[in-house]
């Protein structure tokens, strides 16, 4: 089943408790492992932790996948959220080391509210694996592995079909369809083209502009634009005209809608 990212981004995690152990990624390994040097610890301290070490940490309940393009697109998005940045671990009571790894629950605020682990089990990239003795967020993970993608909900005041959609210049409204063809610019920006492929004039444009991509990548996957061809979306925003080309312009994954 196809998940999606931007609802766990929007609406957190209610924490059952502030994750202990503050520190740095200083290294992605892949999509559910990353070096961490440790810069704070609770007392009595973890066992085998010890702060200003760094340590290899396999985050609880992320399953990889097995085809190498997706495992390499898990690890980009990995590395998108937590690389260089300060992050807050979580331990088990019972699970802790094993080959040489700390299993951790990990979270991008101290609070405990934004949980790594959950974002990455609710791309489209990774699963939900339950590890013996690591039981603590089960409920959660497992939940979050059958989030359908995209928002749960889009509020349009309403939907045009792609090819009709010229015909109101604009008015702010969802437009429909599927995606025939996807490219970048040199700049980076993305541009999801509908029902025709680029060039053909007669196609209508989604445009994400280069600023905003990560926002993007962050909801859905990284370089997910790639994987929609052939796919049916919805988009809100105001229709206007770009060389003659009806388009929207997207700023916020919100308003993008990713239809099964």
């Amino acid at each position: 089943m196809r998940k999606a990212l931007a609802l766990v981004v929007l609406v957190g995690l209610a924490a059952l408790g502030a994750p202990t152990v503050p520190g740095t990624v200083t290294r992605v390994l892949d999509g559910a492992t990353v070096e961490v040097r440790i810069e704070g610890l609770p007392t009595p301290a973890p066992a085998g932790l010890r702060a200003g070490s760094t340590v290899t940490v396999r985050y609880i309940g992320v399953a990889l996948p097995s085809a190498p393009q997706d495992a390499e697109k898990l690890r980009s998005l990995n590395a998108l959220l937590v690389e260089g940045r300060r992050v807050y671990l979580e331990l088990e009571d019972k699970k802790t080391w094993e080959d040489g790894k700390l299993w951790a629950y990990v979270f991008l605020d101290p609070e405990g509210h934004l949980f790594v682990n959950a974002i990455l089990i609710a791309s489209p990239l990774a699963g939900f694996a339950p590890l013996a003795e690591a039981e603590r967020y089960n409920a959660v993970l497992a939940h979050m592995d059958q989030v359908p993608l995209g928002p749960p909900t889009l509020a349009c005041p309403i939907v045009y079909p792609w090819n009709e959609a010229v015909q109101y210049v604009g008015r702010t409204a969802c437009v429909e369809g599927p995606v025939a063809s996807v490219g970048t610019s040199r700049g980076g920006d993305v541009f999801l083209n509908l029902g025709k492929p680029y060039p053909d004039p007669g196609r209508f444009t989604l445009f994400i502009p280069a600023r905003h991509v990560g926002k993007f990548e962050a909801a859905y996957g990284a370089r997910f634009w790639t994987n929609l061809v052939g796919q049916r979306v919805r988009a809100l925003g105001e229709i206007r005209l770009y060389q003659g080309v009806p388009e929207i312009l997207l700023s916020e994954p919100e308003n993008l809608l990713i239809l099964r």
